[in-house]
């Protein structure tokens, strides 16, 4: 299902915004998604996380961590058009990963310390239900916590504990720690998700993702977004001819 139909560039805008004066934002007029599943292909520094992390505070969402996606100022560079708006989904940022885990570690501690204290007074009070709730609520999304499981694997122990029918999920370069067989592990998530009415915006550098199934493809270049085949990325016919043919390219190095 396709909840966010359009994005476009509001016409008045806070000039001293610096999101709002990249190239990106600036030649954006409207965008429409077509398809469940939307790409953005690019090198580093075209504007795909600027863009990504617009859409995601425009639209409401709030980061994996729960934290707020953007500055406040900015909030009004785009307008967003709806079919059906959704507040299910998040917005991912795979650099900020680490933090996650960090935050979960801490509120399980402080959670334990405080229902040890409250046990200590009285091990039947009712003040200490919630604190068992929140324990057993991670300990059923996260088991006994990702931080015991490999980098790749929580990632996608992560999705399936979060994802859920009808959300929009804002996901930014989520290959980054997966494996080429963790990444199709992803792409079968997200085609489950699809079937349950989820939409998904993805930035990535990797042709494996770029090869989803009836995935629309926006490539950015020099500040445009321009529909690409997947056969026509730059990413893809570099991998595939490197794959063909490596010392052509490893001996002028």
């Amino acid at each position: 299902m396709i909840h966010l139909t359009s994005v476009s560039r509001r016409s008045e805008v806070n000039s001293e915004d610096y999101a709002a004066h990249t190239p990106i934002i600036s030649n954006l007029k409207t965008w429409k998604f077509t398809k469940p599943v939307t790409l953005l292909v690019g090198e580093n520094g075209s504007g795909k996380s600027t863009l990504l992390e617009l859409i995601a505070s425009s639209a409401g969402s709030i980061t994996i961590s729960g934290e707020d996606t953007y500055r406040e100022e900015t909030e009004s560079l785009l307008k967003l058009v709806w079919s059906i708006r959704t507040k299910k989904g998040f917005y991912f940022k795979a650099r900020d990963y680490s933090d996650f885990i960090e935050r979960l570690q801490t509120i399980k501690r402080e959670t334990r310390e405080i229902l040890a204290e409250i046990e200590a007074r009285d091990p039947h009070s009712w003040e200490a239900l919630p604190h068992r709730n929140t324990l057993a609520d991670l300990k059923r999304l996260y088991g006994d916590g990702l931080e015991f499981r490999s980098h790749g694997e929580s990632f996608l122990d992560l999705f399936q504990a979060r994802f859920q029918p009808g959300g929009l999920y804002i996901l930014d370069e989520p290959e980054a720690p997966l494996s080429p067989a963790r990444q199709l592990t992803l792409i079968s998530m997200i085609k489950e998700m699809i079937e349950e009415d989820a939409q998904f915006i993805i930035a990535t550098h990797s042709p494996i993702l770029m090869a989803f199934p009836g995935a629309e493809i926006l490539e950015l270049r020099d500040g445009v977004l321009h529909q690409t085949r997947f056969d026509e990325l730059e990413h893809v016919t570099l991998t595939r001819d490197f794959l063909q043919n490596p010392e052509r390219y490893l001996r002028h190095l």
